[in-house]
């Protein structure tokens, strides 16, 4: 990230700024000697001396003369001159960009007082200054903030007309790696293209900024997997960049990642060890950028099993991490997970699991505490970002359990936390604004859910349609995000509401009869050293007694999802006997539901493709005679939704069918589903059902959400997916530097 040190937020480049150190160090040999030199030329001096440092990595040099500078400036009297309050703003940095964050912020906060008193609000100076506080809140993993304190600067910028100035390219190139860290790849991508655009046109070919924003790009097109277009930037940027340097170390580092991704591993190891040797020599020990290069290093090692190697980096790591980020941060918890991961693959499990219990706690506070501001797409790409963990710990679980049965526990626990998040976090919120007694407040959610209800229409258009009528879907789109974050920002209930809290395998079993038992399907990716292209099934089985949920696996995920399925598929569509998916869906879990008669059924995967009462054991019956399956999104609505007695004995229905698709014809009408849904509706009240029919207009997702304390819910639509995100198998975290 860049801010504004040695003109940088001006525009000068790196070469610039070596040559104009070297003139300055000659100069200063020779005024030092000059017993006449007044406090204020000493201090413009050390000012310029400092910043140019600064510029081409001399950290600890720079610290002092930037610390002379306050000093003569002070003793000049010369508190309220410009040059005092860039001697302020550039200790902030440089204590930012050497990780001591406690000074950083001192500094940050004292120079933006001192610009918005000195200055006013919308002078450029004040956009620097909180561009510099978004940075290091940024560093200290305080995301919110961050994002906050950058819109503000873009605004100052706008208001000024200096769009194309470098502060501007700098802040876009800032802005995408703060979206890059909370999972908001596209519109990474898209700031950091205005920004080398932008750049391009202001500096010759090898200017700093550039080369920093080039970089960031690759990294994040390494990240996305687009590993051809970053290749081919770190080509060009090989050329360019000088030995030696922090940028070099930064270069080496991601290149090395690059490698690993692409299975192009015999150089890995000397080029994270050379830039190591170059972030201890430029930037010491104690840096954060050191510390990810030894992590990075460290997992390298325990990726090649070289476990007597990989630990003291990774220990190593979490400690700087802890001195310099403090124990709530992203990148120290990451470095948590890296020993827990290190450990669980020595097989040290009970050291494993005592680490990675507190990884998970943390990972839900991070939820918590990021959720709140973000409209429901961020939440989205954050979580993206985030599952992977979860899906970590699973599986260690699963490798945990023979040794401690407990664990079972924790594993059940924070699925129940995590699963169906999104939806569930988006109810939580409506409610809470719903029933605020805040009229104004209402009013703006029920404007917000108007507009994302016509943005929803407007998906079904067609681009032609879309020209015809000048709508532009990107610009609605982000308006109707920044109303959903205004909204959260400005309600109470929602800023208080905690996302997600874990419900105990006790609060269940309270909840079940002798006769009944909850069944929670998993799908995993399975992970040996780095996630593998191979799956398996994992079902946690719970009944009315029991100190831990009872494990199940099934490990031939890929058949499971792939012939078998497609074997059922065939059966149902022929209307065939089929006596073999029993075997391969159900009969792993019969022997532990023996003698029930209900079951709650939660359901992941390929689980989701079937209709289990069509499932047939092999010279027996149909499992619909057998057990009452009742279909739940997630075991905790037993406890918190009162699901039992909904579904229990309810008699209310909503049925939704025959939706107005929009006028731009792409999606075909099915006048069917209107003819299903008023059948089912007139079957319903003939037995006594309270039934709400949506069609048309009414048929909207909105109205979908809204349906409570229903037993039946049944939707005739068109259905689409996504294909479904599998995440980087490298385990190793990347980010921008």
């Amino acid at each position: 990230m860049l801010s504004d040190n040695s003109g940088l937020f001006g525009g000068r480049g790196r070469n610039e700024a070596g040559t104009k150190f070297m003139r300055l160090s000659a100069i200063a040999k020779s005024l030092y000697q000059d017993q006449d030199m007044s406090d204020e030329e000493a201090a413009r001096l050390n000012l310029h001396f400092g910043q140019s440092a600064y510029a081409t990595g001399r950290y600890v040099y720079a610290a002092k003369r930037l610390s002379a500078a306050q000093t003569f400036f002070e003793k000049a009297g010369m508190r309220g001159d410009l040059s005092y309050l860039k001697t302020i703003a550039s200790q902030g940095l440089l204590y930012t960009s050497m990780g001591r964050f406690s000074q950083a912020e001192k500094f940050t906060a004292k120079a933006l007082e001192m610009r918005e008193e000195n200055l006013g609000k919308t002078n450029m100076a004040v956009a620097a200054s909180l561009n510099n506080y978004a940075v290091l809140h940024y560093n200290l993993g305080q995301y919110n903030e961050s994002e906050k304190e950058f819109e503000t600067a873009v605004r100052i910028i706008e208001e000024n007309k200096k769009q194309e100035a470098m502060a501007y390219a700098i802040l876009l190139n800032n802005q995408a790696i703060l979206y890059q860290s909370m999972g908001r790849y596209d519109q990474a991508v898209s700031l950091l293209k205005r920004a080398l655009q932008l750049a391009g046109k202001l500096e010759v070919s090898k200017a700093r900024n550039q080369e920093n924003f080039f970089s960031n790009l690759a990294l994040l097109y390494q990240q996305i997997g687009k590993y051809a277009e970053a290749e081919e930037i770190y080509r060009g940027l090989e050329r360019r960049l000088k030995r030696g340097k922090p940028e070099f170390a930064n270069f080496l580092n991601n290149v090395a990642i690059l490698a690993m991704l692409m299975k192009k591993e015999d150089r890995v190891e000397q080029m994270l060890k050379n830039s190591a040797e170059i972030y201890k020599t430029t930037m010491t020990e104690r840096s954060p950028a050191y510390a990810k290069v030894i992590s990075d290093l460290g997992n390298f090692y325990r990726y090649k099993g070289r476990y007597a190697e990989a630990e003291p980096l990774l220990q190593q790591a979490l400690q700087i991490r802890e001195e310099t980020l403090g124990d709530v941060h992203p990148l120290y918890v990451q470095s948590q997970e890296d020993l827990a991961i290190y450990y669980w693959k020595k097989n040290d499990m009970a050291k494993a699991g005592t680490i990675y219990k507190e990884v998970m706690e943390k990972s839900l506070d991070f939820i918590n505490r990021y959720f709140p501001p973000m409209s429901e797409a961020e939440k989205t790409k954050y979580w993206d970002l985030l599952s992977p963990r979860f899906e970590l710990f699973y599986n260690f679980v699963i490798e945990a359990a023979p040794a401690d049965k407990n664990i079972l526990n924790d594993l059940f626990e924070y699925r129940l936390a995590t699963k169906g998040l999104l939806l569930s976090s988006t109810k939580k919120v409506s409610e809470a604004i719903l029933n605020s007694g805040n009229s104004k407040l209402i009013d703006d959610y029920i404007e917000w859910l108007d507009a994302k209800e016509q943005l929803t229409a407007l998906y079904a258009y067609s681009k032609e349609d879309l020209q015809e009528q000048s709508i532009n879907v990107d610009s609605l789109q982000k308006a109707t995000n920044g109303m959903e974050k205004r909204l959260s920002e400005n309600s109470k209930e929602f800023s208080q509401f905690f996302f997600t809290s874990k419900t105990r395998l006790a609060d269940v079993q309270k909840e079940l009869k002798p006769d009944e038992a909850v069944i929670e399907i998993i799908r995993l990716r399975n992970f040996d050293q780095v996630f593998t292209d191979q799956s398996r099934y994992a079902a946690l089985v719970v009944t009315k007694t029991g100190n831990e949920p009872r494990l199940v696996l099934m490990n031939i995920g890929a058949d499971m999802e792939g012939k078998h399925a497609k074997s059922y598929r065939i059966s149902m569509k022929s209307k065939v006997n089929d006596e073999n998916s029993y075997t391969y869906f159900w009969a792993p879990l019969d022997a532990e539901v023996k003698g029930k008669k209900k079951i709650w059924f939660s359901p992941d995967g390929v689980y989701n493709q079937l209709n289990l009462y069509t499932l047939k054991k092999a010279g027996g019956d149909f499992l619909i005679n057998q057990y009452d399956v009742i279909l739940i999104g997630n075991p905790r609505d037993l406890v918190t939704n009162n699901t039992k007695t909904t579904l229990g004995s309810g008699k209310k229905a909503t049925l939704l069918g025959f939706p107005d698709y929009g006028s731009g014809g792409v999606i075909v009408q099915l006048p069917g589903t209107k003819t299903e849904v008023d059948a089912i509706n007139k079957l319903l009240k003939n037995s006594g059902f309270q039934v709400s029919e949506l069609t048309q207009r009414e048929a909207t997702e909105t109205n979908l959400k809204s349906a409570r304390k229903v037993s039946i819910l049944h939707i005739a639509t068109h259905g689409y997916f996504l294909k479904d995100v599998e995440k980087t198998s490298w385990p190793i975290g990347v980010h921008a530097d």
